[in-house]
């Protein structure tokens, strides 16, 4: 529930306002308008989303090198990748996104070049 004095609150009456006095056209175009603004909170969850469900697959794909005894490197590579995404999650929880996207980004592609030239 939002409070009288809150911007957002200011924010939905004034779109109510307008919708009220406004032509179909207008409401169109206001609905389009809305649909594709995004704001901060919206895209931290779906960074850190992101970074989860990448933790979730590093996580898996550890497992299943252990189970069959995958080398060191290859298990060392995975426990890189949990780390990276793990890091990512929490960048991106606190408003860094653009860090830890490129965080994630560049790591991977890192851990990626490492596995293929087995270092």
């Amino acid at each position: 529930m939002t409070a009288p004095g809150n911007d957002d609150f200011e924010r939905k009456q004034n779109f109510a306002l307008q919708w009220e006095t406004s032509t179909p056209r207008e409401r169109r175009a206001m609905l389009r308008e809305q649909r594709n603004s995004t704001d901060p909170q919206t895209t931290r969850r779906a960074y850190v989303l992101v970074g989860l469900v990448f933790l979730a697959g590093a996580i898996s794909g550890l497992v299943k090198a252990i189970a069959r005894d995958a080398p060191a490197s290859t298990i060392a590579l995975f426990a890189g990748a949990i780390v990276v995404c793990a890091a990512m999650a929490e960048l991106s929880r606190r408003g860094r996104t653009r860090l830890g996207f490129m965080v994630l980004v560049v790591a991977m592609i890192g851990l990626g070049l490492a596995e293929a030239l087995r270092l």
